[in-house]
């Protein structure tokens, strides 16, 4: 099952309001700048998965909040022919799946990702640590600067304070496993 997300502008706008947040205030403390919020918000732009990390855990909210996913509590069972997958944009170069339940006090959040060819985040920070698992494919990550690439059953984790991003290399997409702390619960 795949899905096509167009609400992440109006839950973000939402959960802002609820907080009695302003725009102005959030950009303060996600280091994103208002316009930038203003276009998610009214769907002129479309978040990275690394900046709506970065609003999620401001905002003090789940990623999977933005996401069309069960929030199931407990144990969370998924067979892969009923894994619901999305982009952050119609056409988008990336597909992520949600791995992690609702859990209490989960300490990550587990995401399946699909990395199209042509690929390349910009670079981006936030606090927190990433792990990877690249299951399929070539992908070059680099963390302040410097760069490593890898393939099938390598894995790598770094601290995602520093500037970092993500480039496909291979002619077939990336398929990674991404473990993202803190949790956000």
């Amino acid at each position: 099952m795949f899905t096509e997300l167009n609400t992440i502008g109006g839950r973000l706008q939402s959960l802002r309001r609820d907080q009695g947040l302003t725009l102005e205030q959030l950009a303060t403390e996600t280091g994103l700048s208002t316009g930038y919020l203003s276009q998610i918000e009214t769907g002129a732009a479309v978040p990275s998965l690394t900046a709506l990390q970065v609003i999620a855990a401001e905002l003090g909210v789940d990623l999977a909040t933005f996401f069309p996913e069960e929030r199931e509590r407990g144990t969370r069972v998924v067979r892969a022919s009923d894994r619901r997958a999305f982009r952050l944009e119609p056409g988008s170069g990336e597909e992520y799946a949600i791995l992690s339940g609702q859990v209490h006090e989960r300490q990550f959040t587990a995401i399946y990702a699909v990395h199209l060819p042509g690929v390349r985040e910009t670079p981006f920070h936030h606090l927190g640590e990433e792990f990877g698992v690249i299951l399929s494919g070539r992908l070059r990550i680099s963390v302040d600067g410097v760069s490593h690439d890898f393939g099938a059953g390598d894995w790598f984790h770094y601290s995602s304070h520093p500037r970092h991003s993500a480039t496909v290399l291979s002619d077939e997409p990336v398929t990674a496993l991404w473990f993202l702390a803190p949790g956000i619960t």
